[in-house]
């Protein structure tokens, strides 16, 4: 039984409904701007989420919404020979959720990159340390803890935490040249990451996007400062010009060795994602022509880098990339969600055999999905079956047995907790601010 858990709710209203509106109040003041429950994060129990707290990142329980413990206190997070905490505004935390990285002095790049001193603390030794001197990018934990992988002028490393060891991957990274394990400015704004890395289920290889953008043409733009301008030069294909090259690379952290992965002899085209299946010797690649309507998903050896047609779907005129591909732990099957009967459906697969199930059907679209239940089996996901101009969420089975959870007539999306158990789910109507509960 899922739990439905009721946490808190505000709206901010113009106190006085007659006063004239102006841009202060919109864009400085956020006058009107509603209130949201934000920054919850379900730990592995599935009981309990962390909040940032005055500082503080405070464990609090779903059942209640009360206060259980502060598992990373403000007191902590004060750099030696400083008095003061580094701000806490975002962290990440490893599996174990014994460590955790915190993004310190981040520097924008583009819209959604950027780069930062990172600190890391671990309750183990109740220790906080600097990662780096330096500024890094997208410092991400491995599955076991052990490591962290990490992007620095274009190339791509990782430091072992017990000796303090640091790797370097590649070496040929140069700006408006290579890039590795991060995205070209294509990538980030069409496709919308920036993390064009990613640690295998075990630990021991990382995955990671080339692109070599030597051909591609430059475009300056002029950055006005105090007195003069700056002149920035990026790579920046138009309509039509050439695109970076892409190739996906696995590295073997035991020999050090990367195997290219097999994607094709076509060089004009998109890989709009990757992402490891539960097995962590197989690497799925999406692949995408560049008139973006035939995607296959390839199914690549992370030891010998050949790949195979694992899903194809061809469109007349658009297919949009999903990020609802979900591997089943039995290393067999997979989700999917697609468009191919005209409305975006949920889809079970098997890895080698193909379809064997559509999961949910009707002239309706699943508009987002939440995640697998490996317990109960069940898919968890937000759609429009109700109205076209609401959202309801529901779940179905493996077998397509479906049913609605919340469907309070307005727009309901739910934050699950890790096991799905519970979930808070936050409601609004065209007359209605977000309510959480």
């Amino acid at each position: 039984m899922i739990s439905l858990i009721m946490i808190s709710f505000a709206t901010i209203q113009a106190q006085d409904s007659t006063k004239q509106i102006t841009l202060e109040d919109i864009w400085s003041k956020y006058t009107f701007y509603p209130k949201s429950v934000r920054g919850m994060t379900s730990l592995k129990d599935g009981k309990h989420y962390t909040m940032i707290k005055e500082g503080s990142l405070v464990v609090y329980a779903y059942k209640n919404g009360d206060s259980v413990r502060t598992l990373l206190p403000a007191e902590k997070l004060v750099p030696e020979g400083t008095d003061k905490p580094i701000r806490l505004g975002s962290y990440s935390m490893s599996k174990d959720e014994t460590k955790f990285l915190i993004p310190t002095e981040t520097e924008r790049i583009y819209r959604h990159s950027s780069k930062s001193k990172y600190y890391i603390y671990d309750t183990g030794d109740d220790q906080l340390s600097l990662l780096s001197e330096e500024k890094l990018q997208l410092a991400t934990f491995s599955p076991d803890g052990k490591e962290v992988a990490f992007v620095r002028e274009n190339n791509l490393f990782y430091i072992n935490l017990e000796t303090g060891e640091e790797i370097q991957v590649t070496d040929d990274g140069k700006f408006n040249h290579i890039i590795n394990g991060t995205c070209d400015w294509v990538y980030e704004e069409e496709f919308g990451f920036t993390k064009a890395f990613f640690w295998s289920p075990d630990s021991k290889k990382i995955a990671f996007y080339r692109f070599d953008e030597s051909d591609v043409k430059e475009y300056t733009l002029t950055y006005y400062g105090e007195l003069y301008p700056e002149l920035y030069t990026y790579k920046y294909p138009k309509a039509g010009e050439d695109n970076s090259l892409v190739d996906i690379y696995v590295y073997h952290l035991s020999d050090g060795k990367s195997v290219k992965m097999d994607i094709g002899t076509e060089t004009d085209q998109y890989i709009p994602r990757i992402k490891w299946t539960e097995d962590p010797n197989l690497l799925a690649i999406q692949r995408l022509n560049r008139l973006q309507n035939h995607l296959e998903i390839l199914l690549a050896s992370a030891e010998e880098g050949n790949s195979k047609v694992m899903y194809e779907e061809k469109n007349e005129y658009f297919i949009d990339i999903t990020d609802n591909l979900i591997f089943l732990p039995d290393l067999d099957h997979y989700l999917i969600t697609s468009e191919a009967d005209g409305y975006n459906h949920l889809y079970l697969y098997h890895i080698r055999d193909g379809l064997v199930k559509q999961l949910t059907n009707g002239e309706w679209e699943v508009t987002n999905v939440y995640g697998y239940d490996t317990q109960k089996k069940r898919v968890y996901f937000q759609s429009v079956e109700d109205s076209p101009s609401g959202r309801v969420i529901a779940s179905v089975d493996l077998k397509g047995k479906h049913k609605i959870i919340s469907s309070k007539p307005g727009t309901n999306s739910a934050g699950f907790s890790s096991n799905f158990e519970y979930y808070i789910n936050t409601w609004s109507d065209a007359n209605t601010p977000p309510i959480s509960q």
